[in-house]
């Protein structure tokens, strides 16, 4: 039953043209064009993944619809590919927007600090200041983000990391956790690896969704005030 559901549930794949590259971005859910949508109906919160290496927005489909479905298809989950990682088809149409700042490409976009700025790049061109935004980075991608969030620091964060991981081994939790011993900075107890997208993306989105949930039931109780 579960994996009928996770069919019925709508993939749109998108080529822009982001500082000068091709950029694929995989959007679950009904919503293509935020900017445009002018509709009551718009989603206030975009969920928003940047991969790990090798950086295809294809390997992280399962956990986009089981994150999408544990959401209760209230809001859009996009994936982005790194910048140079992702070749359109020939077939496929690659979009520009009016404010994609493609004449001034992002010097160096395929080294680590041209990636973070094809992403912030990315954001600013297609997703409208007033939405919401969670961002889930794994592995590279967390570092990506987290450089992302400097530029709004009031976001909270939560740090998860995997007990058995040698891309990322537990002494790395342990010092962090005693740096800023504040902080939401968890251990899995669940044996989860470190590609958790491959077999335990189910599990995973479930998780993400109970860390998410108070925040989206105060951002639904404010839609559906704001539509009566």
């Amino acid at each position: 039953m579960d994996s009928e559901i996770k069919e019925e549930i709508p993939v749109h794949d998108e080529y822009v043209l982001c500082g000068g590259a091709e950029t694929c971005v995989l959007k679950c859910g009904p919503w293509t064009d935020l900017f445009n949508d002018q509709s009551a109906s718009r989603p206030k919160l975009l969920i928003f993944i940047i991969p790990g290496n090798p950086g295809l927005p294809a390997f992280y489909v399962p956990f986009a619809k089981a994150l999408y479905s544990s959401v209760n298809r209230r809001f859009p989950v996009w994936v982005i590919s790194h910048a140079g990682h992702v070749l359109a088809p020939q077939d496929k149409k690659i979009l520009t927007t009016s404010d994609d700042p493609n004449a001034q490409e992002i010097k160096d976009i395929y080294g680590l600090r041209g990636q973070i700025e094809h992403k912030i790049t990315f954001l600013r061109t297609h997703v409208p200041k007033e939405t919401k935004l969670v961002v889930i980075g794994h592995s590279v991608g967390s570092y990506i983000s987290l450089q992302i969030l400097k530029h709004a620091p009031e976001l909270p964060l939560t740090f998860y990391y995997g007990a058995k991981d040698a891309w990322c081994p537990k002494e790395y939790y342990e010092d962090i956790k005693k740096d800023f011993p504040e902080g939401d900075i968890r251990l899995c107890e669940k044996k989860i690896p470190h590609a958790f997208i491959l077999y335990s993306y189910q599990e995973m989105a479930d998780m993400v969704a109970d860390w998410l949930k108070d925040d989206l039931s105060k951002i639904e109780t404010v839609t559906e005030e704001n539509q009566d």
